[in-house]
């Protein structure tokens, strides 16, 4: 049953009041109906059903009391609510709920808030999981372009981490406009979309990484850029180098084309964000990204950006809907071998549906993160979709498993965490994910025939999040609450970065071993540094890779580079690591070409030349020759010869 099917009879004789309860009411789902006597409250309970009942004690002609009394003779399940603004006495309320059997007695002037709360408890178990119309989208199979507009009109702020989804839902032929998105710590960026594009992002961003690239490019030195940026000219480096024939316009567009994807990725952060969508005419773009790319960096995102915590929580709610195939089912043989999807495949889940996320991560538990990441993969690529109805055939274990994982969770989880907000979460924000939560793994949700054991579990489960919602509805409480948090995130920033610096002397002193151990401690820490990732591949690929048993190695391997986010993958050390990724999967001539790449960017990385060196050495006597691409497509550009 949908909220809005829910009819309450509100039975009170001030109409100011009476109307601003049925609003009260309404606006927060239900169905709500205004009458000012006991007899027009009678002849509204023959005409269709009524759920529940708020009545004023104090009516004309028969008391409130006493009408609600005559309505529980006749029927049991009725929910009421009795308020006043006369009889304050503690003896005359408990009297008239006894004899009501009233769920609340509420004093005049009260919180409508609380009445509003009080209903959502008692009427729970009969209220189907309802998502704000954004997410409801993911149980539909078709929508229109009106659907996609009307859910982001609706929509005012939403975690950084549903940026893609709004992104999927505007990479549309049919769409052209700029999303303007500002963030909770006062940064703003805009992406602009056109036919099924994205064309242009701006993104306030102290590195341009403009420089940067055309180095990584091969297509200026460093030198050349240097001397750009130390002429400090109001003409732009691109426009110059063009000017002085030491690039090509196609070059710049290629910069220009990388520097979008990486503005793109940036936008997506662990911050609340506000949006809204305006419909524009967008100029023919000359850089753009296409769908086809799009969907790459969408599992990029997926695998680098979105963590399996926050993805857990927001999919609390639909735990028990079943997954379907949709609209883009045909896509699936595409999207399984992209490193989000990839887990589908290696399960073979490619064509086992329907079946809930609890039940595959229950038969699997130790892929349960890349089975999260892959659901949202396929739900956001419309390959998947969620049923209409909540499966109800749940077994006793499966709902004592899943209550297990969740409490395990959240036993690492800050309070924060446990209701999937962030930390400048407003508290809109806070209530909205409390209820959302509370619809699934409320009490009430459980069987009275259940053991009292799964009782037990999920009665502790709620209490969890009872208390980080208490706690941080209080805003006195929230800041006390993060001055705590913060004061062991600023410890634990310390200790990792100290402890980063061991591991980094090690590595530069060739115990590899001992550092990767180090790093790996590191990584499981929330103040760890971003480029942490990359040094520990590193110190694993230098352990480990002259092993005859690679596979494991380069499966490692592979997964890790995926989790580091677009903007982290332009370093000198990133490259480095990626050449000697090439050299385990045998892929020598990338290898050594990304090695020449990082001597590019830092002619002084001494361990770069020592692997240029060793691959001389290793493959000379095979006669192998390694053409020097960058050369190649510099050349190839200029339409002449680089030194």
């Amino acid at each position: 049953m949908k909220k809005s099917d829910i009819r309450i009879l509100i039975v009170e004789d001030d109409e100011s009041l009476g109307r601003a309860l049925e609003q009260g009411l309404r606006r927060s789902g239900f169905n709500p109906k205004l009458v000012a006597s006991p007899a027009a409250a009678q002849r509204a309970l023959a005409i269709e059903e009524i759920h529940g009942m708020l009545v004023d004690c104090m009516l004309p002609r028969q008391s409130g009391v006493e009408f609600a009394g005559e309505i529980r003779k006749t029927n049991e399940k009725m929910e009421i609510i009795l308020t006043s603004g006369i009889y304050r006495d503690k003896a005359f309320s408990h009297d008239a709920m006894i004899k009501t059997k009233a769920r609340a007695f509420f004093n005049k002037p009260f919180n409508l808030e609380e009445v509003v709360q009080t209903f959502d408890d008692a009427f729970r178990s009969l209220i189907e999981v309802e998502q704000q119309p954004l997410f409801e989208l993911l149980s539909l199979d078709q929508y229109s372009l009106s659907d996609k507009l009307q859910a982001l009109a609706k929509t005012q702020s939403v975690h950084g981490f549903d940026l893609p989804w709004i992104y999927c839902l505007l990479m549309d032929k049919n769409i052209s406009g700029g999303l303007q998105i500002t963030y909770s710590d006062g940064r703003t960026a805009t992406v602009q979309f056109n036919k099924g594009r994205i064309v242009d992002v701006l993104y306030a961003d102290s590195e341009s990484y403009f420089g940067t690239l055309l180095v990584e490019k091969g297509f200026a030195t460093s030198e050349q850029v240097q001397r750009m940026l130390d002429e400090q000219k109001t003409k732009k480096i691109g426009e110059r180098l063009v000017d002085e024939s030491l690039v090509s316009p196609h070059a710049i567009d290629v910069v220009r084309y990388e520097q979008m994807v990486i503005r793109i990725s940036k936008t997506i952060q662990d911050l609340d964000v506000e949006i809204r969508f305006e419909s524009s005419p967008v100029n023919e773009p000359i850089v753009y990204i296409d769908g086809f790319k799009f969907t790459q960096l969408l599992s990029d995102w997926i695998c680098s950006k979105m963590n399996a915590p926050w993805l857990k929580t927001f999919y609390r709610p639909w735990l028990n809907h079943p997954l379907v195939p949709s609209a883009n089912q045909n896509q699936m043989n595409i999207v399984q071998h992209l490193p989000a999807g990839r887990v589908i495949s290696d399960l073979g889940l490619t064509f086992d549906w329907p079946r809930t996320i609890d039940e595959i991560t229950i038969d699997h538990p130790q892929r349960s993160s890349d089975i999260y990441r892959a659901v949202h993969f396929l739900l956001l690529q419309r390959i998947l979709r969620f049923g209409s109805k909540t499966v109800d055939a749940e077994t006793t274990e499966n709902k004592r498993i899943r209550l297990n994982r969740i409490w395990h969770d959240m036993q690492k989880q800050n309070l924060f965490e446990i209701l999937g907000v962030t930390r400048l979460a407003k508290y809109s924000d806070i209530n909205r994910n409390y209820r959302e939560l509370a619809k699934v793994l409320h009490p009430d949700r459980i069987p009275e025939s259940a053991p009292d054991d799964l009782r037990e579990l999920n009665k502790k489960v709620f209490e969890k999040i009872t208390a980080a919602h208490e706690t941080l509805s209080d805003e006195t409480r929230r800041q006390i609450y993060l001055k705590t948090l913060e004061h062991g995130l600023a410890d634990e920033i310390l200790q990792a970065e100290s402890m980063f610096e061991q591991a980094t002397h090690l590595l530069k002193a060739q115990h590899f071993r001992e550092a990767r151990k180090i790093y790996e401690k590191v990584l499981k820490m929330t103040g760890k540094r971003s480029d942490t990732v990359v040094y520990y591949l590193w110190a694993l690929i230098k352990e480990k890779r002259h092993r005859s048993n690679r596979e494991d190695l380069i499966s490692r391997v592979q997964d890790l580079l995926q989790t580091i986010a677009h903007e982290d993958r332009h370093s000198p050390q990133y490259f480095f690591v990626k050449g000697m990724s090439y050299e385990l999967t045998g892929q020598i001539q990338h290898a050594y070409q990304t090695f020449k790449r990082v001597l590019s960017m830092d002619p002084e990385f001494f361990d770069a030349k020592k692997e240029l060196s060793y691959i001389k050495q290793q493959y000379a006597q095979k006669k192998t020759s390694f053409t020097d691409e960058l050369s190649v497509v510099v050349t190839k550009i200029l339409g002449r010869k680089t030194g």
